[in-house]
Formats: structure tokens, C-alpha cells, sequence
């Protein structure tokens, strides 16, 4: 896991520097400057001739001087532009602001209201360094500055973000008023989880994370994902293995006109290792799956009312290690009723999803008396109403939403999209893998059944869920041969290749 240090923990980690370690704090900002420096030379080596770095009166913009004295040094032409008075420079930026001058590095100071200088001076650049705001951003970007931002934006060269794009905020990833739109942004001392959520992750392009000469070892609130990660949570198997080592999955799902989703759980079970999947179904529903299925078992749960489904479905799951409730089960009265016993009720691990989730309301914080394990994969949209807010608010914050949901319900929580988020009330992990194709109908049901067949298989529920949702992004884009067109059966049958894909980067780590 890579660790993904807040804004206040970068600030806990400078100050740890300076304070304890004894660093210069002027020392931390050289290294920072000259690491980016080494990252801009190395991606744009075609694109040096005139760089022009575009900072602002904090110590974001002392960086970016870091960088045109470097790139002088090199035997470049760069040119630094200001957007403040300089007697406003303060700390280290003003030192380093101060050198450039006597160097004889091009300086501009461009008042805020002067968007021509600004505009003349990205004119003829070959490559844009934004230096404006920093990881300490926290009110929306209006006025000059939004102003400035634009015209970043509008020009023709790329751009390289230092730490974070401007206007990005550090720990959500959220635009405050207005951000900077980079082709690589590169991070120092250790990466943010803004820049591992929409859409701060496409307006940071590329990726780079830069020492700053210190450990960053400050205490992480996230943690990403990487392939490397997941063999251990998925551990080879013996070679005398037999289908009762991947254990038994129960889904719960498939009524009519939805059996669709019960197959896809079904099938993302097994093609990630159960050893037996049963789909059992209400009203006739196994009839409509038996004409389905070949590798798939089925049962058929009684009709009647909410006790007697409850009932068979209790029964069905004491002979399983792990249940799938909710795809396709049903949204009428008696699938809600039962659904809202069975999440509390089932005797074993359990996947809630899609009707699972929408039954349950707002009342989650039952779920904190569950008879066993569970694993929430809602949606930002169930999430909302889980929480008893819009989905634009969780996605305004989905680290936090996340946060919220698996601390009032005890359980584990994917909150589903873009920069899926993996949390348990004292842990968090994001996955950067996947492609824009999943957003199609089933994907989710087929995450549903991975989850299930890992806790099936025995691993502990917050280890199950981050292992699903990497294989799960992963094999999306092992299927996509575009960003559209992609099918979740397609995206099921490609779970085995991530898994090997993982477990090859594990192999080149420990060569």
C-alpha cells in the first residue's frame, strides 16, 4: 500500500523535519524543487527552451523559483512570473525569489487585475509550471487568481502542477471555484488522496510523487492500492485443492426480468475462485435461471410473505461460508421486509447490494447488531440515502462518506466509481484501477460475487473487499478495448488474468 498523506499530516511531517530532525526548512523546499525539476527534464525534454513558471505569494510558488534556478543552471531560459506584490513574499519563497534575480533568471511581476502581462507571458511558452496554491488550499479560487487560472488553462503548452493542480483540494479531490487543468503534477514528500479522487484525478494528469530528503512516514488516513497488494490477500492455492477450499456462495437475487444480475454475481464467484455458487431465486425464479446456467447451481426460495422468504433463505445460508443479498432481489413490500431482516439476519458473511442497500433506508445503523460480518457496495446514489444526503455530497467528499457509512453501521464499505473507496471505521484504501467501459449494468453484481467468493474463501471482510476491488478494476481493463462497448459478463471472464497480472507485479517487486 502506498500511503496517502492529508494536508495536515504533510504539514505534521514538514514541521517534523524541521523541528526534530533538525532540516532547514529551506533545505526541504531545495529538494522538492530540484526533484520536480528532474521530473519536468526527464517527461518534457523536447520542451525546455522556455519554461515559464507561474507562482503565487505562498511557499508553492518558492518551489516553482526552486525550479527556475535549476533549469538555468541547465543551461535553459526560463522565466518565473509572479502574481503578487513581492514585498508580500515571505520565508523561504522570498529567498529563493530573491536568487533568481541576481542570477539573472527573467523575472515578471504581473498585478492580479493585469491579465495582459499574464496573457503575453504564456504566449510563446513551451511548457507551463503552476506554482499558484499548494496542499494548504481551503476556500474556493475567485477574483484575479481564478482569472489566472483560466488563462493557464486556455494556453497552448502543457502544464506541470507542483504538489497538487491549483484549486484542487488536497484530501477530496474536489475544484474549489476554479483548478488548473496539468498534463503531470508532481507531488512532494508523499502523494495526496485528492489526487486519487474525481476530478482532481484528471486534472492531475500523470502522476509523479518527489523526496523531499525526509521518510514520509506521517501518519496516513488512506492508503492506495497497488497490484502488488493483492497476492497476499489472495494466496495461492495448493496443489491437492478441491472445490470445498473455495468454499460455498449463496446469491440471493434474480427476480423476473433481473435474473441477469444473479448470473453476473454468480459468475464474477466463480471465476474468482468459490468452489460452488448456488443462485437461489423468488416467484418461479429458478425455473428462468435453470434454462441459464451450467456451472451454477439453483434453488428456489418459498413464497408466501417476509417470514417464510426469510426463512428458506436462513436456511439456505447456514450451509454457505458467504451470501450475496440484494441484485435483483426485489423492491416490492415482501422482498423489502425480508431484506431488511436478512441483512441483520443472515448467520454468515454477507455482500449487501443494490435492493439490499435500497431496502435498509436510512435506518444503516441496524446493521451494527448483524449476526455476522458484512460488506456494503453501494453506489454514490445508495450512499446518499444510506446517509441521509445527496449523492452530490458524497461525491463532494467520497473518503469521508465512506468514512461515515462504515462507522455507523460497523461494516465494510465500497463506495463504488471512479477512485473506488475501500473503509472500515478505522481504516481506508482507495484503487486507482479501472476504465471508464465499467460504467455500464452489471459490473457491480459481478464486484458483488468477487467480494463474496473471497470471504468465502477465508479472508477477513476489510481484506476480501480491497482485494475484490483492485482485481475487479483491474480485469475492467485487461476487457476494454475502448472506453465504451464493454459487457460485465466480459469483464468477469478477465478476473483471472488480473489476478496473474497481480501476482506478476509482485514477482517483479521481490526481484
Amino acid at each position: 500500500m502506498i500511503p496517502l498523506l492529508s494536508r495536515g499530516a504533510v504539514r505534521a511531517l514538514d514541521a517534523d523535519a524541521v523541528e526534530r530532525l533538525g532540516v532547514p526548512s529551506i533545505v526541504l523546499m531545495e529538494n522538492a524543487g530540484r526533484g520536480a525539476c528532474d521530473a519536468i527534464c526527464e517527461r518534457y525534454p523536447q520542451r525546455l527552451e522556455r519554461v515559464v513558471i507561474v507562482g503565487g505569494r505562498g511557499q508553492n510558488g518558492g518551489d516553482g523559483w526552486v525550479i527556475a534556478r535549476h533549469l538555468f543552471q541547465r543551461g535553459y531560459w526560463p522565466r518565473a512570473v509572479l502574481l503578487a506584490d513581492p514585498r508580500m513574499l515571505t520565508g523561504d519563497a522570498a529567498t529563493n525569489w530573491a536568487v533568481l534575480d541576481r542570477l539573472g533568471v527573467a523575472t515578471n511581476v504581473v498585478p492580479g487585475e493585469d491579465q495582459g502581462a499574464l496573457v503575453s507571458a504564456l504566449a510563446g511558452a513551451s511548457l507551463i509550471v503552476d506554482g499558484l496554491f499548494g496542499t494548504g488550499l481551503d476556500r474556493a479560487v475567485e477574483g484575479p487568481m481564478a482569472t489566472a487560472i483560466s488563462l493557464m488553462n486556455a494556453a497552448a503548452a502543457p502544464t506541470v502542477a507542483l504538489d497538487l493542480p491549483s484549486g484542487v483540494h488536497a484530501d477530496r479531490g474536489s475544484v474549489l471555484g476554479e483548478a488548473v487543468l496539468a498534463d503531470m503534477t508532481v507531488t512532494f514528500a508523499a502523494r495526496k488522496p485528492g489526487l486519487y479522487q474525481y476530478p482532481g484525478a484528471a486534472l492531475a494528469g500523470e502522476r509523479r510523487c518527489v523526496s523531499i530528503g525526509v521518510p514520509a512516514d506521517g501518519e496516513s488516513e488512506v492508503a492506495l492500492v497497488e497490484d502488488a497488494d493483492v497476492p497476499a490477500m489472495v494466496p495461492p492455492r495448493p496443489l491437492d485443492a478441491h472445490k470445498g477450499l473455495g468454499g460455498q456462495v449463496l446469491v440471493l437475487a434474480g427476480e423476473s426480468g433481473r435474473t441477469g444480475a444473479a448470473l453476473l454475481a454468480g459468475t464474477g464467484a466463480l471465476r474468482i475462485g468459490a468452489g460452488l455458487v448456488t443462485l437461489a431465486a423468488r416467484d418461479g425464479g429458478q425455473a428462468r435461471l435453470d434454462s441459464k446456467v451450467v456451472e451454477l447451481m439453483t434453488a428456489a426460495l418459498p413464497a408466501g410473505d417476509a417470514d417464510a422468504l426469510v426463512a428458506g433463505a436462513r436456511a439456505l445460508a447456514e450451509s454457505r461460508d458467504a451470501v450475496v443479498l440484494g441484485p435483483g432481489f426485489g423492491t416490492d413490500a415482501v422482498g423489502a421486509a425480508a431484506c431488511r431482516r436478512l441483512a441483520l439476519e443472515l448467520p454468515v458473511a454477507a455482500v449487501l447490494d443494490a435492493d439490499a442497500l435500497t431496502a435498509l433506508g436510512t435506518d444503516c445503523a441496524r446493521l451494527t447488531h448483524a449476526a455476522g460480518p458484512r460488506v456494503l457496495t453501494p453506489h454514490p446514489g445508495e450512499a446518499g440515502r444510506l446517509l441521509g444526503i445527496a449523492a452530490s455530497e458524497v461525491q463532494r467528499d467520497r473518503y469521508g462518506a465512506a468514512r461515515a457509512l462504515a462507522e455507523a453501521t460497523g461494516a465494510v464499505v465500497i463506495l463504488k466509481g471512479a477512485g473506488s473507496v475501500i473503509a472500515e471505521p478505522a481504516r481506508t484504501r482507495v484503487s486507482a484501477a479501472g476504465t471508464p467501459a465499467m460504467a455500464v449494468a452489471g459490473t457491480g453484481d459481478v464486484l458483488a460475487g468477487v467480494v463474496a467468493a473471497l470471504l468465502a474463501g477465508g479472508a477477513e471482510p476489510f481484506e476480501a473487499a480491497t482485494a475484490a476491488v483492485q482485481l475487479h478494476g483491474r480485469a475492467g481493463e485487461l476487457a476494454a478495448v475502448s472506453d465504451r462497448g464493454l459487457l460485465a459478463s466480459e469483464l468477469a471472464a478477465r478476473l483471472p488474468a488480473a489476478l496473474e497480472a497481480c501476482r506478476a507485479a509482485t514477482n517483479r517487486q521481490n526481484v
